[in-house]
């Protein structure tokens, strides 16, 4: 019984030990050379992703609102009494139009922390897409029902959500994934 207690002490020394002495498990050097603990740059991130989720889902609003009505116009199982009128359509088509450039300006507006400067430039290229996906997705409101009239909107948001997903790989985190965060 000695002896395994004795092993297991030992054991347990040296896991202790390699634990302790993993430097690079712990934390990575930012452009200064000046150690960062990794877990601080994961909340850090973490906190972005928020602030950046809160800015999308303000300003994706009038764009949901607009295709809902526009669904509803355009079921065929909704009776006509209660589909919307022509002129509330068209209030929601002209608050989607002006909502483009309102969201590219807030997103574009966003500031990236200081002790994110190490990812700064994939999150700044990441944030460009999705103000450019707003400002196309604005261009192309219709109320008219057309195919992949949204598609290159939709490509612009599939940019930013990758290039915003690479420090998080990065930190070995899951990317997130904003697209459902709007729906």
């Amino acid at each position: 019984m000695k002896k395994i207690l004795a092993f297991s002490m030992l054991f347990l020394l040296m896991f202790a030990s390699a634990c302790g002495n993993d430097d690079s498990a712990n934390g990575t050097k930012d452009e200064g050379g000046e150690k960062i603990d990794k877990n601080e740059l994961k909340s850090h991130l973490l906190d972005f992703q928020l602030e950046v989720i809160n800015v999308l889902k303000e300003n994706h609003k009038p764009f949901a609102e607009f295709e809902a009505v526009k669904a509803q116009m355009n079921d065929p199982e909704v009776a006509e009494e209660e589909k919307p009128s022509e002129e509330e359509a068209q209030a929601a088509l002209e608050t989607a139009q002006a909502a483009g450039p309102k969201a590219a300006e807030a997103i574009r507006g966003m500031e990236i922390p200081e002790e994110l400067s190490q990812y700064k430039e994939d999150l700044q290229s990441a944030l460009e897409d999705a103000a450019k996906s707003y400002e196309k997705r604005a261009d192309n409101v219709s109320l008219e029902v057309a195919e992949n009239e949204q598609a290159e909107a939709e490509e612009l948001f599939a940019s930013f959500e990758k290039k915003f997903g690479k420090p998080f790989e990065e930190l070995d985190l899951l990317a997130p994934a904003f697209k459902s965060e709007l729906e």
